[in-house]
């Protein structure tokens, strides 16, 4: 199992996801990263244990620049932590300055895979462009990028037909860029934006069954959970199929200070697991898990 937590760079967005704790007319404190600051939080989580961090941020062109991304990047290379990056759809070019820069792999969640409805969950910002989104991953499987990382936004949709969408995306992929490493994460929607009810919810045995599915039709694959879920149902599908969980997260900017506490005002969602790196690693030792805190 490996373990790793997020890192909020910025909440500054442009978008207007109708679900999203950052969507642009949301009336939040919003905070943006510098350099320092981010390495500040990540020497935080490099003493929690974390050796693999992933990179989150708003969509925020004159701030979240792909200079400013491969600037973290290298330093935290520097200092011996893998960073991944979950964040706006990058050109070629930019993607291979963060491959160049370290970064091990990316995160780009389709959301939905039906134009109609993510028509309707977008209506303004860059990420309307459902077109752009959709072949963001092919761009930085161009540009080399060693892991590329799939998911759908459970709640949106129906779920088995985004799922059948996300299948065959990935098996594209695979065959465009057979040796690359794919992983696929399935967030639910819990709590969302004053006014936003998820259509579509999804239960716990159905979203058991659908990781179970892609364990089937991905063997090799990395399967992601994060802090999302409770830490009962993070035991189930730990012990079923996942191979990659985050602990100790928090989803806003410099969300790690004063000594571990997590501030919740400004948060993209809510966390439920709330447990310590300390204790998610126990837990797993104790359930014969051997982990890692690296992705080499």
């Amino acid at each position: 199992m490996l373990l790793y937590a997020p890192l909020y760079l910025s909440s500054h967005c442009v978008n207007q996801c109708l679900y999203c704790g950052f969507r642009q007319p949301q009336k939040i404190p919003r905070r943006h990263l510098n350099r320092d600051e981010a390495l500040r939080q990540a020497e935080i989580l490099r003493g929690r244990g974390f050796r693999h961090i992933l990179l989150v941020a708003g969509d925020f062109p004159s701030l979240t620049t792909t200079e400013y991304f491969a600037e973290v990047i290298a330093a935290l290379v520097e200092r011996g932590i893998s960073p991944a990056v979950e964040i706006a759809p990058q050109t070629t070019a930019s993607y291979a300055e963060l491959v160049a820069a370290g970064a091990c792999g990316v995160t780009l969640y389709q959301e939905t895979y039906d134009r109609r409805l993510y028509a309707l969950y977008h209506p303004g910002g860059s990420k309307a462009s459902y077109d752009w989104r959709l072949r963001g991953l092919r761009r930085a499987g161009e540009a080399a990028m060693g892991r590329l990382g799939l998911g759908i936004l459970l709640g949106l949709a129906d779920p088995r037909e985004d799922l059948l969408a996300m299948v065959r995306h990935a098996a594209a992929l695979r065959q465009r860029f057979p040796g690359r490493k794919l992983a696929f994460s399935l967030p639910r929607i819990h709590e969302a934006p004053q006014g936003f009810v998820a259509p579509c919810p999804v239960d716990d045995q159905t979203f058991i069954r659908m990781y179970c599915a892609l364990r089937v039709a991905f063997p090799r694959a990395e399967l992601v959970l994060s802090t999302r879920e409770s830490a009962a149902l993070r035991k189930t599908l730990a012990e079923v199929c996942i191979t990659q969980i985050s602990a100790g997260s928090s989803t806003v900017p410099g969300g790690y200070e004063d000594g571990g506490a997590r501030a919740s005002d400004g948060q993209q969602f809510p966390v439920c697991d709330d447990r310590s790196p300390a204790e998610v690693a126990e837990w797993l030792g104790a359930a014969g898990f051997e982990l890692k805190w690296d992705v080499c």
